[in-house]
């Protein structure tokens, strides 16, 4: 039998997770019983541009939020504690009343030192896992500059929100969009200019969130999940198991993946106990051809076949992109090796005049500065998490102009198919900035999507 794993020295944990990496990413697998708060590229071509900055290194400074109060009329915050922060906000506790027994604590970052608003809103949505508030400190200070308007919530069941931990795309989804309603009932928030942002797992929240809410100004995903169903879950899994299998061949690893969708297709269609344990027997049986040892052939199998995937029909992330008609901005990075869906994006978002499809050149999942392999262990070692001055500086220019009086009448195509400006910058606007250098082919893949690193920074792509 071929040599299984293409680093025997790791633990199989930590192998069995990288296997199921699509998976975690798009929300449908793991959960976790509530607990009390943890420790904490343009038209007809591409066209590149350089961001010069640096990285700072600084967390969300954020007040403790007060207890969880009872629950409030659907939609309508309780209370709120307000205090200065170093972002540049002032940042005010609020809890969103979501589904029943669902209380979400956020943080609500209001620009200061500008009007006294109302101001247009970001909605932060974090991606798979646990997570608490405090992943979007840099997009969030360079937005307060802009005079926009912050929201960061802990997850159902995970810091001071209350309820149970699940990574299901419907619960999350309506945690969204109780986050939206209860910002819309504020003085101090204009209803009608609020952009959803959503990284990795949350890229896949924002368009469902959106596709849903006609009323939605702007998307942003960073490194979001493009498919659909089963289909794209095999996808993933098929990926990822080429990358792991030395020597790995589409004529052992196709058939492993294929099993292990059949299997969830029974499970989704409540199949019988006799044929689930003929499919389980024959899913593992491909996962040892392929390449695994029968133990760890097992175990992935338990991981995958779990209530969660057998949900798998509920993402659908393709088709909310496709039904969106407003400004939306798709980022990855060319050395994440999580997330792929670049070309997806582009496909799914064809449409969409008002899309922007951008490549990162050198960042990874985690978008900081620096990455070397792109794996999850550099994370701690780099800089700020979502920070790279060019993401901060690409998703800020952006969401000013979306989130602008009449920002969704200026982030289209003009007539001549090169981008339009996007908005009144500092100096250049970014579209004229990308429309003024050479362009190149248009890549088939993310993984055509290279450039050299200019004096100033790594090159930037915006792709679509």
């Amino acid at each position: 039998m071929m040599k299984a794993m293409t680093n025997v020295s790791r633990g199989v944990g930590l192998r069995l997770l990288t296997v199921l990496s699509p998976l975690l990413a798009t929300g449908i697998a793991g959960r976790v019983e509530a607990r009390p708060s943890p420790k904490v590229k343009a038209d007809r071509g591409l066209t590149q541009a350089t961001v010069s900055g640096h990285t700072v290194d600084s967390a969300v400074p954020r007040r403790a939020a007060a207890a969880v109060r009872p629950r409030a009329e659907a939609g309508k915050a309780l209370s709120s504690d307000a205090g200065l922060t170093e972002l540049g906000s002032i940042a005010t506790d609020v809890r969103i009343s979501s589904e029943p027994g669902v209380v979400l604590a956020g943080t609500l970052y209001l620009p200061a030192g500008h009007s006294k608003g109302p101001y247009p809103l970001a909605v932060m949505i974090q991606g798979h896992g646990p997570n608490k508030r405090g992943g979007f400190s840099e997009i969030i200070k360079r937005l307060a500059t802009d005079g926009i308007a912050s929201l960061e919530y802990d997850k159902r069941g995970v810091g001071q929100s209350t309820g149970t931990y699940e990574e299901d795309v419907e619960r999350l989804t309506a945690d969204a969009a109780a986050a939206v309603a209860t910002m819309r009932h504020r003085s101090d928030i204009v209803g009608s200019r609020i952009a959803l942002v959503g990284h990795s797992g949350g890229g896949v929240i924002a368009p469902s969130a959106a596709a849903a809410d006609p009323e939605i100004a702007a998307v942003v995903t960073l490194a979001g999940n493009v498919g659909d169903g089963l289909p794209y879950v095999r996808t993933g899994l098929y990926r990822q198991m080429m990358k792991m299998i030395v020597g790995g061949q589409d004529a052992l690893i196709g058939p492993a993946a294929d099993a292990a969708m059949v299997l969830l297709q029974a499970r989704m269609d409540s199949g019988d106990a006799a044929t689930i344990t003929r499919l389980r027997t024959d899913a593992v049986d491909r996962f040892e051809s392929a390449g695994f040892p029968r133990l760890q052939a097992e175990q992935a199998l338990a991981m995958i076949d779990v209530p969660e995937a057998w949900g798998a029909k509920k993402f659908r992330s393709a088709s909310d992109l496709k039904a969106l008609h407003i400004p939306v901005l798709a980022i990855y990075g060319t050395k994440d090796t999580v997330v792929d869906d670049a070309p997806a994006a582009r496909a799914a978002l064809a449409k969409d005049r008002r899309a922007r499809i951008v490549m990162l050149d050198g960042l990874g999942h985690s978008f900081q500065e620096a990455a070397v392999t792109g794996t999850s262990d550099e994370v701690s070692k780099l800089g700020p998490y979502l920070g790279s001055p060019r993401l901060v500086t690409v998703v800020g220019d952006w969401l000013r102009d979306a989130l602008s009086s009449k920002g969704g009448e200026r982030t289209g195509t003009s007539s001549n198919g090169n981008p339009e400006a996007l908005g009144n910058q500092r100096k250049k606007p970014l579209g004229r900035r990308l429309s003024q250098q050479q362009h190149a082919p248009l890549p088939q893949s993310a993984s055509d999507c290279r450039s050299d690193s200019a004096s100033s920074g790594r090159a930037s792509y915006l792709w679509k």
